[in-house]
């Protein structure tokens, strides 16, 4: 019985709209009754089928209420406004038979009333199947840029300092499943009869039981929906939808792979930095050092653009400044020295292509603030390498084709914040000359990159 009783529901979406249609005919012919000068009975024929498919869309909507998993105070609102817009209708269509007791009302009330009944139920019956937000959330995105507004994403509670000691549920999941889920599966819409909106729901599950398999977590309903191809029908959330990130799915995926747990932290899961840092407290940091200088010395300056060399300041609010050689291939070490009044104030330097040597390392350690060395295409080797230690704020080297020697890369692992390492070699691979730690390896860029080969490159033609 529950299944015919399904199937009967299920035609409430398509039957829904004849009323609606059958409405606005009716509000149409009602306010150019005049002009085209048909009889009322022609009126009451469109309301006679106005009530009779409208009851069949309260029909069926109950049914669909009942056996799909929808909560009363969810569907309450939509189902009593329809039951008004039917009733409306009746009282039309006996008005229009001359009944007295409703002489008394203006006719233009009927018209009125009806329309702006549909648009009600309309607008109610969308938050159901939508969400609340279906009809004010592309305004919002068509307004964001206007007004320079920023579309709201899911707030993350996850600091860089103690993010190892956040539990993973409550500081990443629960946030992405509120944003991307919950509109759908909550107290008061329970698509599929499932609630997200806490822990406890996620294990309970829906209709088909829980969502989380404990046992096989490839196995889990979410991690499989998430996975689909967005064509499928069961993916999740549904292509109408808002979806989720690439950064989202992985979390979420090593999160159900370590059995779904709710109090576990980060560092007890062992997830990795990687998989984490798209879910930081979004803070802007300054790339450069926070020291306070004086102007530069625009002699100094002056003298160094004789040489043919592009000295530039990062933005006009700041004295800080930026060197590129790319004009001079004759720029040597010795030329630095006519910047030593600038040395503080450089906080990126390009030798690329330069005929700087190994004594460059020895001038750029008095660079203080450094933030980013470019070396490619130069004669270097590493050969001093280490003395580039001493840059507190250095977070990137650029090394690539140039001599530099393997073993110089195990002095690049004691620099204090060097973040990424470009070595990528014209004439020799490094990564067979050398044994680093795995953990370091992230540190280098050495290029080396090649396509999987494919069985149809063996074929001869």
């Amino acid at each position: 019985m529950d299944a015919f009783l399904t199937f009967i529901g299920r035609f409430h979406p398509l039957i829904v709209h004849l009323p609606i249609g059958f409405i606005v005919l009716g509000v149409l012919m009602e306010g150019n009754r005049k002009k085209f000068k048909f009889t009322d009975g022609v009126l009451q024929f469109v309301l006679f089928w106005i009530i009779v498919s409208g009851l069949f869309s309260l029909v069926t909507g109950y049914f669909q209420y009942t056996q799909e998993g929808h909560l009363w105070e969810s569907i309450s609102a939509h189902l009593f406004v329809g039951c008004i817009t039917v009733l409306l209708a009746i009282a039309f269509y006996v008005y229009l038979n001359g009944n007295k007791r409703l002489a008394s009302i203006p006719r233009p009330f009927f018209s009125i009333a009806l329309l702006l009944s549909i648009v009600i139920t309309g607008h109610l019956g969308g938050n159901i199947t939508h969400g609340e937000a279906h009809l004010t959330e592309p305004l919002e995105v068509m307004t964001a840029p206007i007004f320079g507004m920023e579309e709201k994403e899911a707030e993350f509670l996850l600091d860089a300092d103690t993010y190892k000691e956040q539990a993973l549920y409550s500081a990443v999941i629960d946030p992405i499943l509120s944003k991307k889920c919950v509109s759908c599966h909550n107290p008061k819409k329970t698509k599929g009869e499932l609630q997200m909106h806490q822990y406890e729901a996620l294990v309970k599950g829906g209709k088909n039981g829980s969502i989380l398999d404990f046992e096989n977590s490839e196995q889990s309903e979410l991690f499989i929906r998430i996975h689909l191809p967005l064509s499928e029908e069961k993916h999740m959330p549904p292509k109408a939808r808002k979806q989720l990130s690439k950064a989202e799915i992985n979390v979420i995926s090593n999160w159900i792979e370590r059995g779904a747990p709710q109090k576990e932290t980060i560092a007890e899961l062992g997830i990795s930095y990687d998989l984490i840092v798209p879910f930081m407290k979004q803070v802007e940091l300054n790339p450069y050092p926070d020291v306070v200088l004086d102007p530069p010395n625009q002699n100094a300056i002056a003298s160094i653009q004789a040489k043919n060399i592009i000295i530039a300041p990062v933005n006009r609010a700041s004295n800080f400044l930026t060197l590129s050689s790319i004009n001079n291939p004759n720029f040597s070490t010795q030329d630095l020295l006519l910047l030593e009044s600038l040395y503080a104030h450089i906080v990126e330097i390009d030798l690329s292509y330069s005929a700087v040597d190994d004594t460059v390392f020895e001038t750029l350690s008095q660079f203080p603030n450094l933030v980013q060395i470019k070396l490619d295409h130069t004669q270097v080797t590493g050969k001093g390498l280490a003395l580039l230690q001493q840059l507190k704020h250095l977070k990137k080297l650029h090394l690539v084709d140039t001599n530099l020697e393997a073993s110089a890369l195990n002095t690049l692992l004691d620099f204090p914040i060097l973040e990424q390492v470009y070595i990528f070699q014209s004439t020799r691979d490094l990564t067979k000359e050398i044994e680093l730690p795995i953990e370091s390896l992230s540190l280098f860029e050495f290029g080396n990159y090649s396509l999987p080969e494919l069985p149809s490159d063996q074929i001869v033609y």
